[in-house]
């Protein structure tokens, strides 16, 4: 999944699970994981990696700073949208490499089943994510 829609869903999870600090981070992770199973549609097999790639961080940083600094959040509880998308900076580090790597998170691994399908089911569903996220945490 795209990092924003990771980003989002650890956003969700600060703004509606009132738990330890240390146990939303290990939730976040999972849920990045579970993410992860579920078809979906990455731009990483596009030529257009980098553009995409800029465009989908800045979209998670806006959201992000947006948050922090108009929404009145917690440095922490914000941190819960950068900490959950975490995971794809080994992505990250494979398209600037231009190369598939080794990855060090485990829903990146080869082995594991990675969910994929079709751009037009892909995004819709992302977005429905996306769209689902927010509206927890700007409820």
């Amino acid at each position: 999944m795209w990092v924003v829609v990771h980003t989002y869903v650890g956003l969700a999870v600060a703004a509606t699970l009132a738990l330890p600090y240390w146990q939303l981070v290990l939730i976040v992770v999972a849920l990045h994981i579970l993410l992860d199973l579920v078809p979906h549609w990455d731009y990483t097999v596009t030529d257009r990696v980098m553009l995409w790639g800029w465009l989908d961080f800045l979209a998670a940083l806006a959201t992000c700073l947006a948050l922090l600094f108009l929404g009145g959040w917690s440095l922490p509880l914000v941190l819960l949208g950068p900490i959950s998308a975490a995971p794809d900076f080994d992505v990250l580090v494979q398209a600037v490499r231009g190369r598939r790597g080794r990855a060090w998170f485990p829903s990146h691994w080869k082995r594991f089943p990675h969910g994929r399908c079709g751009p037009a089911a892909g995004i819709a569903l992302q977005v429905g994510v996306m769209a689902v996220s927010a509206g927890l945490f700007l409820r």
